[in-house]
């Protein structure tokens, strides 16, 4: 019986004190640290471009995601499509100052300060949109 030697040499006591040094010497791994989920915007975050109501970024985000107007999906890119579309400012130096926070210095004179929100979804295939814009 082959398989009742098996049980009979496994162990229920107690481990000795040398193996719980042993044990209690070894490292223990640390936990994972916890990652920052990416969120859309919350539901009544103002959109000023390239739309201005979430129906329509819902359908500007669909239309990315067929591969259209990909430069919807960089922040920066966004930010200087609003400069020359509203301002037309022609190559402004762009400063992310933190994520979705934009600086702007035309060339010709002025900065402007920019919010960028991803109304639909968040991460690397969500559509950016300028949420908010102070032009000093």
């Amino acid at each position: 019986m082959p398989f009742a030697v098996a049980l009979g040499a496994c162990s229920t006591a107690a481990p000795t004190s040398a193996h719980a040094s042993i044990s209690a010497s070894a490292p223990v791994p640390a936990a994972p640290a916890p990652t920052t989920v990416p969120q859309a915007a919350p539901t009544g975050t103002p959109l000023l471009w390239p739309v201005t109501d979430v129906s329509a970024a819902q359908q500007l985000q669909t239309s990315v995601d067929g591969g259209a107007q990909p430069w919807t999906l960089d922040p920066e890119e966004v930010a200087l499509n609003y400069a020359g579309a509203t301002w037309s400012w022609t190559n402004p130096t762009v400063t992310q100052t933190a994520p979705g926070r934009l600086d702007l210095t035309n060339p010709g004179g002025g900065t402007a300060h920019l919010t960028l929100v991803q109304p639909v979804r968040a991460g690397t295939t969500g559509i950016w949109v300028v949420s908010q814009a102070q032009r000093t």
